[in-house]
């Protein structure tokens, strides 16, 4: 038996992070800081081998995010449908963060668009930084500050400062700003090609979107990568939720708990084969 096989489990993992870390950011230490010395505010750099660059908050649960996409895996199903597309495929980020998602997007497939949409102005200042810094990426990411649901109106949007990527228009937590909702169907029909990718994160507004988007707009979405949370409203169960998208001609498949790649068959008919 080897001696890493004799470690207990927690420092087996602490020792596979940090493997990954130095194989995957030129200025690792940097990133070990920010998992050593997690409670210290500032934005940190992280410079990654690919040639990404990163600036995250040092005091945030941003570490761990960076950590899911770009270490675990996280939207691994969603990359390996979108390196294979051809053309120039169009990508809605909605919940866009500090701009990972996009970023791992326009790194994937060399020639996608990705239109993101990050309502609060905190992540939103972050998400146009890091777009920035990534100069052979800038110009295929279009950032706009709004959140998409499925009515248009103004909210509060609240900004969890421990954990933005849980920044939300419904949990109350923390300060809010207002922020303009644009409906989901009308960003989707604002392209006048199909939508290849939509990665859909946004703590809950995904059953406003559902309910409020009719059939014939879902059949210009080619595929979803979901985060799925609980109905803000408690109406709609994540069953139901996925079962209405199944039954506009989706294909679901489950990745981990409450994330799913839905997809329609490359071939219009195929629905139909067993």
């Amino acid at each position: 038996m080897s001696q890493t096989a004799k470690l207990p489990a927690y420092r087996q993992n602490k020792l596979r992070t940090l493997r990954e870390i130095v194989s995957g950011i030129s200025n690792w230490p940097t990133a070990v800081a920010l998992r050593l010395f997690r409670s210290r505010p500032g934005l940190r750099l992280l410079e990654f081998r690919n040639g990404l660059n990163v600036i995250c908050r040092r005091d945030t649960r941003d570490w761990d995010v960076i950590h899911e996409l770009f270490f675990a895996g996280s939207y691994g199903r969603a990359m390996r449908h979108l390196e294979s597309l051809p053309g120039e495929p169009i990508v809605l980020d909605l919940g866009g963060n500090i701009g990972l998602f996009s970023l791992l997007a326009a790194s994937t497939n060399k020639l996608a668009k990705i239109a993101a949409f990050e309502p609060g102005p905190p992540n939103y200042r972050l998400f146009e930084t890091n777009r920035l810094i990534n100069p052979a990426l800038t110009d295929r990411i279009e950032l706009r500050r709004c959140a998409v649901g499925g009515i248009a109106r103004t909210m509060a949007w609240a900004f969890d400062e421990k954990n933005p990527g849980g920044s939300s228009l419904f949990s109350g937590k923390g300060p809010t700003f207002p922020v303009e909702i644009v409906p989901f169907r009308e960003v989707v029909s604002s392209f006048s090609e199909p939508i290849a990718l939509v990665k859909m994160d946004i703590e809950g507004a995904e059953y406003e979107i559902l309910a409020n988007t009719p059939p014939e707009i879902w059949e210009r979405v080619r595929a979803l990568s979901l985060e799925l949370h609980d109905d803000p409203e408690r109406k709609v169960s994540q069953d139901d939720f996925l079962s209405r998208l199944q039954s506009y001609g989706f294909h679901l498949e489950t990745e981990s708990v409450c994330s799913y790649f839905l997809s329609r068959p490359a071939n219009p008919g195929s629905e139909a084969v067993a």
